[in-house]
């Protein structure tokens, strides 16, 4: 939208979107980098994941099962 809008308004809006985005981006990265680098026993703590079969019909809930068995496969392996 950002190279394509003839608009100067839009241009501005999805120049704010993008600078917002890209800071919330940056945020959820340092998380991620902090929790994963976390020791100690907080880090073997179990975890509960859900997995849904979102909008797509078919396609969703077969996508949703392989991933499912992939993290059982996983979590199996990991003990």
């Amino acid at each position: 939208m950002l190279l394509e809008a003839d608009d100067p308004e839009m241009k501005q809006l999805a120049e704010e979107e993008e600078k917002q985005l890209t800071e919330r981006k940056e945020t959820v990265e340092r998380e991620l980098k902090f929790f994963a680098a976390a020791e100690g026993p907080e880090r073997r703590e179990n975890v509960i994941v859900e997995i849904r079969a979102g909008t797509g019909g078919d396609e969703a809930a077969l996508f949703a099962g392989e991933l499912f068995r992939m993290y059982s496969r996983y979590a199996e392996s990991q003990r």
